[in-house]
């Protein structure tokens, strides 16, 4: 299935991008065709078509200026997160600091502030996306919302995970992702009831991820399936586990084998 998201998002680039280049390529042509025209004028309109060919080639100059800038900051924030997705973190943070030299903006601070905060330099990369919240007037978009929350789920602070979370689910991207965190906030709270619901439409999806092994296999344990729920956590070793679900898994394996 086509990702709507994603080709909604690089169509609204694209056409961007081609606004932009489209002035610079039209306010070039005028101020070309001005100085042209000054050229070839008697002197009494020289003075006039001077003060417009000088205009119109210093607004072909600025956009020109502008958009370059803007389209660099675009593209090194675009291989940083290829860089961020790919847990490339070093890597990452410098392309992200290149795109906010190129174009300083909330989304660049963002980004910043994630790749510190998930790199474990949490003071400064909460600081970065607290300032990108300040520039968008309080608002954060859904990538520094998810990882924001994601940390405060780490510590246990669920009741500031929670509003950080449902912002992030508003993208498609992180909600599935959402969903299980939020499964696990409440099998963590014993609310089994809850976490059951939550993962309702789920429950015969091939289990393909740890956090979705937890869940699935703590919904088992709690209907008593024991070996069903064994069965499913044998599929994930503890092995290349990150430490937050290794050890929510070793403590479900124990209790199970109990």
């Amino acid at each position: 299935m086509p990702d709507i998201h994603n080709y909604t998002e690089t169509t609204q680039l694209v056409l961007a991008e081609a606004g932009k280049y489209f002035s610079l390529l039209l306010f070039s042509v005028l101020a070309i065709r001005l100085w042209r025209r000054r050229a070839g004028s008697p002197g009494a309109n020289k003075s006039e078509n001077l003060f417009l060919a000088c205009a119109f080639s210093l607004i072909a100059a600025a956009i020109g200026y502008f958009s370059m800038r803007q389209s660099l900051g675009k593209l090194y924030a675009y291989y940083g997160m290829t860089a961020f997705h790919a847990n490339r973190l070093p890597q990452a943070f410098t392309l992200f600091e290149m795109s906010s030299k190129y174009w300083k903006s909330a989304d660049a601070l963002g980004q910043k502030g994630v790749c510190l905060l998930s790199s474990g330099d949490t003071d400064r990369g909460l600081q970065l996306i607290e300032e990108a919240k300040t520039l968008r007037k309080g608002h954060s978009v859904p990538f520094e919302a998810f990882y924001e929350g994601l940390y405060y789920f780490t510590l246990g602070q669920f009741s500031n995970a929670v509003p950080l979370l449902e912002a992030a689910a508003a993208d498609e991207t992180y909600r599935w992702t959402v969903i299980k965190l939020f499964a696990v906030m409440e099998l963590d709270e014993n609310r089994v009831a809850d976490a059951a619901d939550l993962m309702k439409p789920f429950r015969e999806a091939e289990v393909t991820e740890s956090d979705q092994a937890y869940i699935m296999a703590s919904l088992k344990l709690a209907d008593g399936k024991k070996a069903e729920a064994r069965a499913i956590l044998n599929k994930f070793p503890p092995e290349g586990l990150s430490p937050m679900w290794k050890s929510r898994l070793e403590k479900l394996q124990a209790k199970i084998n109990n």
